[in-house]
């Protein structure tokens, strides 16, 4: 193993636990016998979530006619899973250590690439679980998280170059380090006891098209969405600081895997620009 990687490894510790409140929430959500009221309880331990998950409530995400003034409704509302992924991207902020500017280009990017996520996972013959999409939308960057918590000043030079200079993340990694986000991160996600498809779609959501041939798994499809969403999402500029013209969304792999042709491309640009539009400012 690279020595790069296995210090990494072995610094995993440093990088803060999942929020408690999201993993108590992630916990009950699985539980069956789970209640609203039994969510709330948990929820309200933390007002600032707590508010923000009225926020998504009433927010034109949902549409809900009428306002929505108490904690216990907005989870009625939302449902248990929607709270869940709310709840997730609500706290992902609390795990960085440092948050300058970079890191908050980061966080946005990962919100935001779940929300574009959740919303084309019924694009045409895409049939994917929404809540499901967008926490793998959300996550699936959590590598770069756990490279500027371990090494904050040498993942500030990747940032740089990255943001300035043009070069993908993946390449300005591999350079500095000798490896990737990808492979920090299903190491991150497998300490959080993620599931497995979240592990697989963190680990292999910049993987070449090939490798859906090659090793097919169940997990193809989230990661395909996975790996259209963040680059969507590096098209339009969300988590950057302007758009990115030159990006080509139909060579993002997965983008056939999904069956989405050339003619797709505006329909979700403008699909995933009006959704981000929608989700500004909720999760902060």
């Amino acid at each position: 193993m690279d020595q790069e990687l296995a210090h990494a490894l072995a610094t995993i510790g440093e990088i803060p636990p999942i929020p408690e409140v999201a993993s108590r929430v992630m916990t009950a959500v699985s539980e069956p016998s789970t209640s609203a009221d039994d969510l709330r309880q948990i929820i309200e331990i933390d007002p600032s979530i707590a508010a923000r998950i009225l926020r998504v409530a009433n927010s034109s995400m949902y549409g809900f006619r009428r306002r929505v003034d108490t904690l216990r409704h907005a989870i009625t509302l939302l449902g248990f899973r929607s709270v869940e992924s709310t709840v997730l991207a609500a706290s992902l902020r609390d795990v960085f250590q440092n948050f300058g500017l970079g890191e908050k280009l980061l966080w946005e990017h990962s919100t935001l690439t779940g929300v574009v996520a959740g919303k084309l996972a019924t694009y045409g013959e895409i049939d994917i679980d929404r809540e499901t999409a967008f926490t793998a939308g959300l996550l699936h960057d959590i590598g770069k998280v756990a490279l500027s918590n371990v090494y904050r000043k040498r993942y500030a030079l990747v940032m740089n170059r990255t943001y300035n200079e043009g070069v993908s993340f993946v390449e300005a990694e591999r350079e500095e380090f000798g490896f990737d986000h990808t492979v920090l991160g299903s190491h991150v996600a497998e300490t959080w006891q993620l599931p497995a498809a979240l592990v697989s779609t963190i680990r292999h959501h910049h993987q070449p098209l090939s490798r859906y041939a090659e090793h097919p798994t169940e997990h193809d499809p989230l990661i395909a969405l996975t790996s259209v969403a963040t680059r969507v999402c590096t098209r339009l500029g969300l988590g950057r600081r302007g758009p990115i013209e030159d990006v080509d969304v139909t060579t993002a792999p997965g983008w056939e895997l999904l069956g989405l042709t050339h003619d797709d491309v505006d329909p979700v640009l403008e699909l995933a620009e009006e959704e981000a539009k929608d989700a500004e400012g909720l999760f902060g």
